[in-house]
This record gives C-alpha cells, sequence and structure tokens, in this order.
C-alpha cells in the first residue's frame, strides 16, 4: 500500500496536479498475482495505468474548458477560432457532423420558435428570454467518430438566455449556459458550469447575474453527490437527472428583468462605472495564481488581485471586506511602498484552505454593502 500511494503521489506531481486538489483516496480495481515472479510486472502495469487514464480523463477535459468557447471535435481544441460565437447575440445552436460546432442569432432563434415574450423583447424593452436544450439534442448530427460519444466536453444541457445589457456598450448580448458533466480524478461524476458567448460577464450592467451562476455551481457541486449515489444504484439518465437544474436556472435568468428595475439609479451607474467588481470576488479568489495573492501589512488581510484591475480585500479567514477596480500603477505603488507585499506560504494555506470551506459549505457570499475604498 505504501508503495503504490507513493507513486500515485509521484504522478499526481508529475502531472502538476494542484495539491488541493488531490483526494485522500484513489479507488482503484487491483488485481494480486500470486506467482508475482510471473505476473507482478504486469499487475504494477494495470495499477499505473489506471491512475494514469484518471488523470488523462481529467486533464483532457479542464483543457477543454475555455472561457466563451466551446470544443471543437474536429479540431480536438476550444482554442481555434470558430470555437467562439461571431456576435455578441450568438448562441450555440449544436454540432454539426464532424463535430463543429454551430452558431445561431439568439433573437432569430426565439422568433422561429415563438418564445413567450419575443414581441415584448423586439419593441425594444428590456427582456430577458431563456430556452432549454438537452444535450442529445445538441448532438443529433454529430457523427460517433467525430466526438459523439466521447466524455472530453460531454454537455448535458444548456440554458441560452438573453438579451442582457452590456457596460458601455449599446448593443446587448447572449449566452449559452452549459451543463457539463466531468470526471474527478477519483473517477467520480462532476457537474460543472460553462459559460459561452462572445462577451465577458464581468462587462454585464447587471451584476446579480454572476450571482445567480455562482449560486448555481455550488449548488451542483452537492448534485453531483447526488447523482455519484444514484448511480451506485444502478443506471442513471444524466440529462434527465440534471433538467429539473437547467429549469430552475432559466427560470431565476428570466427573473432578472424584474430584479433590475428595482435596483437604485444610482446603483445602476456605480455598476456601469465598472467600481463594483464583488461578484468575482471569489471567483477570482478560486482562480488566481499564489503570485496573485497579496497580504496588506497595515490592515492584516489578503488582498487578491484579478483579471482586469479587479482587487478583492478578505480577511484571512477568507471573509470577504471590500473589492474596487484599480489601475495597475496603483497596484504596484501599494507594492512598493511595501503596503502590498506576496503573501508567505502559510498566509496563503491558510486563506485557500478557509476559502475551499466557505464554498463548499456555500457560505462564500462577497459583501455587497462593502466600501468603495480600500484605503484607511
Amino acid at each position: 500500500m505504501k508503495a503504490l500511494s507513493q507513486m500515485a503521489q509521484a504522478l499526481l506531481r508529475v502531472e502538476g496536479v494542484d495539491p488541493f486538489s488531490v483526494p485522500r483516496w484513489l479507488e482503484l480495481n487491483l488485481r494480486i498475482p500470486l506467482d508475482d515472479r510471473a505476473d507482478a510486472r504486469a499487475a504494477a502495469s494495470a495499477a499505473m495505468e489506471q491512475i494514469l487514464q484518471r488523470l488523462r480523463e481529467v486533464r483532457e477535459h479542464e483543457r477543454a474548458l475555455q472561457p466563451g468557447a466551446v470544443f471543437c471535435y474536429f479540431n480536438e481544441s476550444a482554442t481555434v477560432e470558430h470555437c467562439r460565437p461571431a456576435e455578441a447575440r450568438q448562441v450555440f445552436e449544436g454540432y454539426n457532423s464532424t463535430g463543429r460546432p454551430v452558431w445561431g442569432d439568439f433573437v432569430t432563434m426565439a422568433i422561429e420558435r415563438k418564445d413567450p415574450g419575443i414581441d415584448v423583447l423586439l419593441a425594444g424593452n428590456d427582456m430577458v428570454l431563456t430556452h432549454v436544450s438537452m444535450g442529445r439534442v445538441l448532438r443529433t448530427q454529430q457523427l460517433a467518430e467525430f466526438g459523439g460519444e466521447s466524455a472530453v466536453y460531454k454537455i448535458l444541457g444548456q440554458v441560452d438566455a438573453g438579451l442582457f445589457r452590456v457596460l458601455g456598450a449599446e448593443q446587448k448580448c447572449a449566452f449559452s449556459f452549459q451543463l457539463l458533466r466531468g470526471k474527478t480524478i477519483e473517477g467520480k461524476p462532476r457537474l460543472r458550469l460553462h459559460s459561452v458567448g462572445k462577451v465577458d460577464l464581468m462587462d454585464l450592467a447587471d451584476p446579480g447575474v454572476l450571482n445567480i451562476l455562482s449560486r448555481f455551481q455550488h449548488h451542483l457541486d452537492s448534485e453531483s453527490l447526488r447523482l455519484q449515489g444514484k448511480e451506485r444504484g444502478g443506471s442513471v439518465d444524466d440529462e434527465a437527472f440534471v433538467l429539473p437544474l437547467l429549469q430552475d436556472l432559466a427560470q431565476k435568468l428570466s427573473g432578472r428583468v424584474r430584479s433590475t428595475a428595482r435596483r437604485t439609479q444610482h446603483a445602476v451607474a456605480r455598476s456601469e462605472e465598472g467600481q463594483r467588481p464583488t461578484p468575482r470576488a471569489y471567483p477570482d479568489a478560486s482562480e488566481v495564481h499564489d503570485q496573485a495573492i497579496l497580504w496588506d501589512t497595515e490592515k492584516a488581510t489578503i488582498v487578491v488581485v484579478g483579471q482586469k484591475g479587479r482587487v478583492h480585500v478578505f480577511t484571512p479567514q477568507a471573509r470577504h471586506v471590500t473589492s474596487v477596480v484599480l489601475q495597475g500603477s496603483a497596484i504596484d505603488r501599494r507594492r512598493q511602498q511595501g503596503r502590498w507585499r506576496e503573501a508567505e506560504p502559510e498566509e496563503r494555506g491558510e486563506f485557500r484552505v478557509h476559502l475551499r470551506q466557505l464554498i463548499a459549505s456555500g457560505k462564500d457570499q462577497p459583501n455587497e454593502d462593502a466600501p468603495l475604498s480600500i484605503e484607511p
């Protein structure tokens, strides 16, 4: 057991697996040879291959997830140009026979379906329409030899939603919010949300959309465990399992117009100025590299530097304090003055542990009433 454990740990290190993602156990089908001189090498190779296969599946799935894009099975990549919509209103229609993504205009598709509310949308009013599609429908034309049965990027279903207002732009946008099935290193099912669209989610005028998506992913984490339990008891139609989840997400997104209308003009203006990156606090903290986690020497707080100048302040116990947008020069100045320094491994490690605990418990709610300034 010790030798197998050391071998598995070595493989995980070689593959660059995040130490926080390493499970306590790996379940393998182990064959014990009774004639170790004749069969020990084959048995050892079989055990190692099982571990390597788990790593390959997780790595290929992670590589297929590119923000805003879908995976192209013809090119075996999510980075080629046609993996992203060309227009802000385009959503993912499905795959063609060779595994290439097909895009369609959200409004045109809504007109053809005669979606309820389309007349209100066409009249120029703010309206978010939604439509749920199942994975088998999106794969109807896709041939098996071009990824039709592949688990690399398995779409169980998606919610097309639009139109959303965009900060600093007249044109509105749409998204395909996909529910994908992957695997953990332990080989257990993992449900995850993947957003596909031309516009960055951070550029939406309504930051509440990000909160909805963040809470939905937390719900998917618990639903993954429920799906695992059901599959232990026998065969499960995973698309039927996620259908109520997709319908719930669609309902929450379609309700954004009413809630947005109740926001004050001051709150909307403040959002459009890009001063409230609050909804990205916990997602940014989960995604940044170690070098982006700093320590505020005056306030004894953790400072997370995200993309596009987003800066989030947390307590060492990962409780959100405030979020702002700063220019790079302002961040550099604080570092040069010694106000902010790179967090020590112990400080960083304690923060990440508390962060994961909050996310796992669903208590990672940002402080919406946080002050706009991070200065004393």
